[in-house]
């Protein structure tokens, strides 16, 4: 893998390189989100750019019943430097695959509820990964994630309205959560193998015709081994 970076590298500038690595040194793999049946689709791009500016890098899509759209306008580009997964099987319950996937990868699964009983976004417990889940602002997540849910967690509120938009309640809880993460001794960051693997993914999309040059490549080194021989 590195070998292919350092073909790549050689068509990417250096102040890219630099920005990459910089933007590398915060992204995480700990957290990641999830959005189930969130069919508007100014909020659903909202919620993808919110992720790749906090620096989580997958985001889980659950489509039972509504289609995810993104807006270009509203995202920006973020879902080039984000990895999305969709769960969008006909005639399975879409939403018990997802949580099912992610507790099989040892996350803890969070869910964001106005419960009395919810833990603070503030002070809830953050050892261990956590996949935060966001339900439609109407009826929050379903009953099948709710069961699921290793935990409830809050964003508190003081007006008497009980919920939020749900790409400014995902901003504040990534926000809120990221930072106390920087502030603990807890290791959230990728490890070498995974900023190895979104380095390269991330030159691919930057170097035009980068599949025909590491094609070219992998040539020229097949050849030089016949060659040796």
């Amino acid at each position: 893998m590195k070998e292919i970076i350092d073909l790549l590298s050689a068509f990417v500038t250096d102040n890219k390189k630099r920005q990459i690595e910089k933007v590398l040194e915060e992204r995480t793999k700990y957290l990641t989100v999830v959005l189930e049946d969130i069919y508007q689709s100014h909020n659903a791009s909202a919620v993808v750019r919110t992720c790749e500016c906090f620096g989580v890098q997958d985001l889980h899509i659950i489509e039972n019943l509504n289609r995810y759209d993104i807006n270009p306008k509203v995202v920006m580009g973020a879902t080039k430097w984000v990895d999305m997964y969709h769960y969008c099987l006909p005639d399975i319950n879409n939403s018990v695959s997802c949580i099912t996937n992610l507790k099989q990868k040892g996350y803890r699964i969070l869910v964001t509820s106005p419960d009395e009983n919810a833990q603070s976004i503030d002070e809830f417990n953050l050892e261990g990964k956590m996949a935060i889940v966001f339900g439609t602002e109407q009826l929050g997540v379903s009953d099948d994630i709710m069961n699921m849910a290793d935990e409830k967690v809050t964003i508190p509120m003081y007006g008497f309205t009980e919920s939020l938009n749900i790409s400014v309640s995902a901003a504040l809880a990534l926000n809120t959560i990221k930072n106390r993460l920087k502030s603990s001794d807890i290791d959230w960051r990728l490890s070498d193998v995974e900023l190895e693997t979104i380095k390269l993914e991330w030159y691919k999309k930057l170097v035009k015709g980068s599949d025909i040059i590491i094609q070219n490549y992998n040539k020229n080194k097949a050849s030089e081994g016949v060659d040796e021989k």
